[in-house]
């Protein structure tokens, strides 16, 4: 060992190479869906205070390097999620992730072109439950009408591919019922709207939406699919109350993840980005006004687990989706 020290101190030995500083440039963080949408809003509030914890709050000097929002929508967001998977693997390029949605083509054991277990995940940067809604003016006043009614839901949606229909099929198939599913909608609001006009019996969508969606109190929430329901839906039940806990594992995660490969240091350093951007007070501010829930992991192994918990949970009801 003391000859090894003393090699090392006449230069004899050569050290490692140092590792390239992150962020040493421009950081794009790639959004799946186009412009105005949930995860492309959550995206661009988030961006300044990353920015803010890089040029201030890292104990380093980054303040030229920018944070930069890039929209690629295309394919139900796998085009964003290929185009990903490619770059290099330093920290640079980056993107927020719809799970499941992004996970649909793992859980139905196809080949979307990208490996949703590969990606160097970071942190979690948003997330919500999901309720059950029906028109105030309808005949239904709480969960069990719905389930006794004769036949079919009358389900507006999306389409087969949106996380909300996934919880739609999982919800009902759970509760011994069949959907009648009427797809075309083009955001959560439309199908929302549908009901309340009578096209359908009943939806669902993420509680953050309801909230919005109803200040004028014309819809009902039959359910919240949380452990602890909302203060917001004072008639709801959930799924512990009807028997079935598992289905508060319904929600939607938004994650952000980089190409598969990161080293564990710059991973580290984004996790404490985005927990820094997420937990900053303007945010959790904007997040209760909004009702856009927003709540960070503490490390990249909590990451990670949620996001196969979530994957795997969704696998087990492969034949219903």
């Amino acid at each position: 060992m003391r000859f090894l020290t003393a090699l090392v101190a006449l230069g004899l030995v050569a050290s490692a190479p140092a590792q390239a500083a992150f962020p040493e440039k421009d950081i794009t963080i790639v959004i799946p869906y186009g412009p105005g949408g949930g995860f492309d809003t959550l995206t661009r509030k988030l961006s300044p205070y990353i920015e803010e914890y890089f040029a201030t709050k890292s104990g380093k000097n980054y303040n030229n390097v920018k944070v930069v929002p890039k929209n690629m929508p295309g394919a139900s967001g796998k085009k964003a999620a290929v185009y990903t998977s490619k770059q290099k693997p330093d920290g640079h390029t980056v993107q927020i992730f719809n799970i499941p949605g992004h996970g649909m083509p793992y859980i139905k054991g196809e080949n979307p072109g990208y490996d949703i277990e590969a990606y160097s995940w970071l942190n979690r940067v948003g997330g919500d439950s999901y309720v059950v809604v029906v028109s105030k003016e309808g005949p239904y006043k709480k969960l069990e009408d719905l389930v006794n009614k004769p036949g079919d839901l009358k389900i507006p949606e999306q389409g087969p591919a949106s996380t909300s229909n996934l919880a739609n099929k999982i919800t009902w198939s759970t509760l011994g019922k069949n959907g009648e599913y009427i797809y075309g909608y083009k955001s959560s609001r439309a199908y929302t709207t549908a009901v309340l006009r009578g096209d359908g019996d009943v939806t669902m969508l993420a509680s953050g939406s309801a909230k919005r969606y109803n200040k004028g109190g014309d819809y009902r929430i039959l359910a919240h699919f949380a452990d602890e329901i909302d203060p917001a839906f004072p008639e709801a039940v959930n799924g512990k109350d009807l028997g079935h806990p598992e289905l508060h594992s319904l929600g939607l995660l938004r994650i952000i993840a980089g190409p598969a490969g990161m080293s564990q240091d710059v991973m580290d350093v984004w996790n404490d980005a985005l927990a820094y951007a997420v937990n900053h007070p303007d945010i959790q501010a904007w997040s209760a006004k909004t009702g856009n829930p927003v709540k960070a992991y503490d490390s990249t192994a909590e990451t990670k687990k949620a996001l196969m918990d979530t994957l795997n949970f969704f696998k087990k009801f492969k034949s219903v989706l």
